[in-house]
């Protein structure tokens, strides 16, 4: 008698136990692998549309709550903060390569996400995470040159041409300090990934001849082009070629200096309470009916080759994704410099947008 009541309150403990852990998926080692109630995204703005949401929602019955930033240096501050413990967010690979460095990523679980198998191989393994443990290819895409054709008769060769007089008022930058400085010091020949503090001040002392043409620093101009406000800019090729699909005039070169290429990943913080809902999230991003709606909403390089085969030509053909080889070996990855010297570039930064 004694011996059943002690056994039947030893399993009403392990009952009541079990309940308790079954909130969430927080103690990110896989355990029982059940959905949460929520998950907490954090991404880049205009990068994924409502109703791609709202399916997984549907589908999944897990509420997501997400929310956007313009830079990498903003992700990196709030997702440092610890104020909101972010559940999955987006950085560009440089900065993975930094968050990997701080120890600030859990691994990836690629068993829960079998349509990994759909990224194409060219864009596995990449240098910031050479043997994939902690990131998933979300999309790729360049730095170069935007315009408007219709103000901009002759297609742009160099970032120079952003210095033109004629284009008071009209020039749109990026807003993320290395990326500035890493047009600065393609125009002037230096290693962009390896400059000395003398070239960083000689790289914003070319920026601050560029602030007269300046109308806004602006990670995500694509309706600024579209309104015809700007003319001309150095932005991404996504944001060009989402405001050719409302404005036929917009296009986008890379520069003989080079330009940029780069990836922006999927991972997830050490501070995530719910890294299996996230790893079923990535899953669900990376199906080629999912993925195709990405594209079609804002259209990046998608690495994703089921996907990129069930495009649209207009999207297959649009702004910044077709150049021919010898333009893209022109192009350079983005490397972080040390903090000495980011802690530098970003006072220049920021003296440099005042001015």
């Amino acid at each position: 008698m004694k011996k059943s009541f002690v056994f039947a309150l030893f399993s009403l403990f392990i009952v009541l136990f079990l309940a308790a852990c079954g909130s969430d998926d927080s103690d990110n080692t896989g355990g029982d692998q059940e959905l949460s109630d929520e998950l907490i995204v954090f991404n880049w703005s205009e990068y994924i549309p409502q109703e791609v949401i709202d399916g997984f929602e549907n589908e999944y019955g897990v509420d997501v709550v997400y929310s956007t930033y313009n830079s990498n240096h903003e992700m990196l501050t709030k997702v440092q903060s610890g104020t909101v413990a972010y559940d999955l967010v987006f950085p560009s690979d440089y900065y993975v390569k930094q968050m990997v460095e701080n120890d600030m990523l859990l691994e990836i679980d690629f068993d829960n996400i079998p349509n990994f198998e759909n990224i194409a191989n060219a864009w596995r393994n990449m240098p910031f995470d050479s043997e994939n443990k902690y990131s998933v290819p979300f999309m790729y895409g360049y730095d170069g040159i935007i315009y408007n054709k219709k103000y901009i008769k002759e297609a742009p060769t160099s970032w120079e041409d952003l210095w033109n007089p004629e284009y008071a008022g009209k020039v749109v930058l990026l807003e993320e300090s290395k990326e500035i400085s890493n047009m600065a010091q393609q125009l002037l020949g230096n290693e962009m990934n390896d400059p000395t503090e003398a070239q960083l001040e000689e790289g914003f002392k070319k920026v601050k001849e560029l602030i007269p043409n300046v109308l806004a620093f602006d990670a995500a101009p694509s309706s600024r082009f579209v309104r015809e406000e700007a003319w001309i800019g150095h932005g991404y090729s996504g944001s060009a070629a989402t405001a050719w699909l409302e404005n036929e005039n917009i296009d986008f070169v890379l520069p003989e200096e080079g330009g940029i290429v780069w990836l922006d990943a999927m991972v997830i913080p050490k501070t995530a309470k719910n890294k299996y809902t996230a790893e079923t999230f990535i899953n669900y991003l990376l199906r080629p009916e999912v993925s195709v709606k990405l594209s079609e909403f804002i259209p990046y390089g998608n690495p994703n080759e089921a996907a990129v085969e069930m495009l649209p030509e207009n999207i297959k053909n649009s702004p910044g994704l077709n150049f021919p080889e010898e333009v893209i070996e022109r192009t350079e990855w983005n490397l972080p410099l040390d903090s000495e010297r980011t802690q530098f570039m970003n006072r220049l930064f920021q003296e440099a947008k005042v001015e």
